[in-house]
């Protein structure tokens, strides 16, 4: 059963401004969702308007209320957004607050990877294997696409479709569409977090077993979408993935196996849609890939 649709705020001057300027924008539907979800929460917190709520009040009381240091950044983000519609407020001391947090960020996710432990590349491998066995399909094309696309949490909310055409609809969704011509799996991304740069990611994936997991789960209807609230295909990604890591630590994993391997790291740039500084820098992989003699 669906939940049902928030209208807080409906109708409030403020809102109804900040609902025009996300139209204006043509955010994706699942961006949209989650600035509106932002919103209540910050008026949640400051019990009034946010443009009636001033700079240094904003933020500390967001830093209070909020221990996750990523949902601390979004709720700044929606403050100054919302400053910034006409007439344009200051925002400047927002902006630096939310500069210093990212050096937080920062500097907290170098010492996670710096002494976290994980699993061998083999014991997820052979976790993948065990989905198919078990008959866990829904499970099996997650943690595939997780493993050979190093895909995040956004990525695995798609459609299954038998056309080419129904992959047209909505140029904001993913599919997995069934392709009878290639007779393969066509692997479609246009909602992920970096597609303003890198744009739509297809791919044909001819791998036996994942065509078949995903004709199994098309034809008992039973599995995809996964959810159609973007605030929790985290949640449930997390609860399918190899020891309930997560699809951030399972792509630590995969990047620690081939930190050496310019090639591969390179693939998984590629496919993952960041650039491989920021993929580098960010999972603490201590390689340079400029100095490698076999790079291309």
């Amino acid at each position: 059963m669906p939940r049902p649709k928030d209208t807080s705020y409906t109708g409030d001057p403020e809102y109804t401004q900040f609902e025009q300027m996300i139209s204006d924008r043509k955010l994706c539907p699942a961006t949209a969702k989650s600035y509106k979800a932002s919103y209540r929460k910050c008026r949640n917190l400051f019990q009034k308007p946010i443009r009636d709520t001033a700079e240094d009040t904003a933020w500390k009381t967001i830093r209070v209320a909020e221990e996750n240091i990523n949902t601390v950044q979004a709720l700044l983000n929606i403050c100054i957004l919302v400053r910034q519609l006409e007439p344009v407020m200051p925002h400047d001391e927002l902006i630096e607050q939310r500069t210093l947090n990212k050096q937080d960020v920062d500097e907290h996710l170098k010492q996670a990877n710096a002494f976290k432990t994980l699993p061998e590349l083999s014991e997820y491998d052979a976790f993948v294997d065990s989905l198919w066995s078990e008959g866990k399909y829904r499970e099996y094309i997650i943690n595939f696409l997780m493993r050979h696309y190093y895909v995040r949490n956004q990525d695995l909310m798609f459609d299954i479709v038998d056309t080419k055409t129904e992959t047209l609809a909505d140029r904001c969704k993913n599919y997995l569409w069934v392709n009878k011509s290639k007779k393969c799996i066509t692997y479609i991304r246009n909602l992920y977090k970096t597609a303003k740069i890198y744009g739509q990611k297809s791919y044909d994936i001819k791998n036996e077993r994942f065509i078949r997991a995903v004709k199994c789960c098309q034809k008992y209807m039973y599995a995809f979408p996964i959810c159609d609230d973007p605030s929790l295909i985290g949640y449930h990604i997390k609860n399918m993935s190899f020891n309930k890591l997560g699809e951030g630590n399972c792509l630590k994993i995969i990047i620690n196996h081939y930190r050496d391997n310019y090639v591969k790291i390179k693939e998984i740039s590629q496919r993952r849609g960041t650039d491989m500084k920021t993929l580098m820098e960010s999972y603490n992989i201590n390689y340079n890939m400029f100095n490698d003699t076999n790079s291309e």
